[in-house]
């Protein structure tokens, strides 16, 4: 998008480039054809822009969401398969989920929600529910696929189940416990490699590790593939003794591994977010060189303090994570800009060092990337789409529909 041609609008506000959009839709559907594919709502964080990216991709098979009341929303604005992909124990919120199921079914909908778990709790929590409405509840197990490598812990801490043996012991847990009837059925595994697909190699602040964590990658590759097979493996042998069909689903991926988990052969489906807005954090991950960047934010010029520094209005949008420099927005336009190094990314303004070569008056905008996707939907209503240059509509974020849930 030329960003110099564009002329000026009411800021701040979310821009959302469709053109780079479009892009990366195509570029993710050529990747992911040999597997379903699931969005992640985590990372995009808007109903129509979920829409949209669905309606663009042939093998679209659900949304992967983060939160139970999430899940109801997202069926009551139409989605049919849904994927909460962390466990939940807000009894009142899955039950008000499961309840959105029942009332869907009368109308001749396939609905499918599944629920995340990874230990005996969980599990019970669902069959108690499950009891309690009379219904059965789709449940997949989350297997943590970090590698431990001697002194370094590769990957996440999530899951309490690190291999197929803790997998058969919380199957025999659930067994010895479950009433005669059970009203739960498990019907996938997620086995997510996010040390692969969600760590940047050259991160800002962080480039001399990229060696390291190349060779980290390619190591830790051999332990996912074998582990995810193994505890497959495990779970379709205990549905066939108990003479239920096979897994439905077997999760894996995400956007930084796009190529590599669609070649594992016991993946069923693929999750991808951050791909379709290419935030700045993963500008700097080796396998997302051929994406565009498609979100970002805008700010104005209110001030000018000194010849050579600008204060934008508003700003202060860092990201989650441990913190560091790749956790802040980048300055996307004008370019050779620079935030200052004692106050950075400001409550409600953000001053910003001009060059010689910059001119900047008040009135003027500064183009912004978030270091991540769909976290800065949270800090506005609305989107503001643009095609070839020119702004064309609005798309309603969650907390403009009046959501938030966190």
């Amino acid at each position: 998008m030329n960003f110099a041609n564009i002329p000026p609008f009411f800021s701040p506000v979310i821009w959302l480039d469709m053109n780079a959009l479009d892009h990366n839709i195509a570029i993710v559907n050529q990747k992911t054809q040999s597997k379903k594919l699931r969005i992640a709502s985590k990372s995009v964080r808007s109903i129509e822009v979920l829409k949209y990216i669905a309606d663009k991709t042939p093998n679209f098979i659900g949304i992967m969401s983060y939160d139970a009341l999430e899940s109801q929303f997202l069926l009551e604005n139409g989605f049919d398969d849904v994927l909460c992909a962390y466990p939940q124990m807000n009894e009142l919120a899955i039950k008000a989920c499961e309840e959105t199921v029942q009332k869907l079914l009368p109308d001749g909908k396939d609905i499918k929600m599944t629920w995340m778990i990874d230990n005996l709790e969980h599990w019970q929590l669902l069959e108690k529910i499950g009891k309690e409405l009379n219904q059965s509840i789709r449940i997949c197990i989350d297997v943590n696929m970090s590698s431990k490598f001697p002194a370094v812990y590769f990957g996440t801490q999530r899951s309490s189940i690190n291999n197929h043996k803790q997998l058969k012991k919380l199957l025999k847990q659930h067994k010895r416990t479950k009433p005669t009837s059970s009203y739960t059925k498990v019907v996938g595994l997620m086995g997510y490699e996010a040390q692969i697909a969600g760590l940047a190699e050259s991160a800002i602040g962080k480039e001399a590790l990229a060696p390291v964590i190349r060779l980290l990658k390619t190591r830790s590759k051999s332990h996912v593939s074998k582990r995810r097979k193994n505890c497959v493996q495990v779970l379709n042998k205990s549905l066939a003794k108990s003479l239920q069909p096979s897994l439905e689903i077997v999760n894996g991926g995400g956007s930084g591994s796009m190529d590599w988990t669609c070649a594992s052969e016991e993946v069923t489906e693929i999750t991808v977010g951050s791909a379709y807005y290419l935030p700045a954090y993963f500008s700097y991950m080796d396998t997302m060189q051929a994406f565009q960047p498609a979100m970002g934010f805008v700010l104005p010029v209110t001030r000018k303090p000194f010849k050579d520094t600008v204060t934008c209005q508003s700003g202060g949008f860092i990201a989650s994570g441990s913190m560091g420099k790749d956790k802040q927005p980048i300055i996307h336009y004008p370019k050779n800009l620079q935030t200052l190094s004692d106050e950075g990314f400001g409550e409600v303004q953000t001053p910003i060092k001009l060059d010689k070569a910059s001119q900047l008056n008040i009135g003027d905008n500064v183009w912004f990337r978030h270091a991540k996707a769909g976290e800065l939907c949270e800090h506005f209503n609305e989107i503001h789409t643009f095609r070839d240059g020119k702004e064309t509509d609005t798309f309603l974020t969650y907390r403009g529909q009046g959501k938030c849930f966190h």
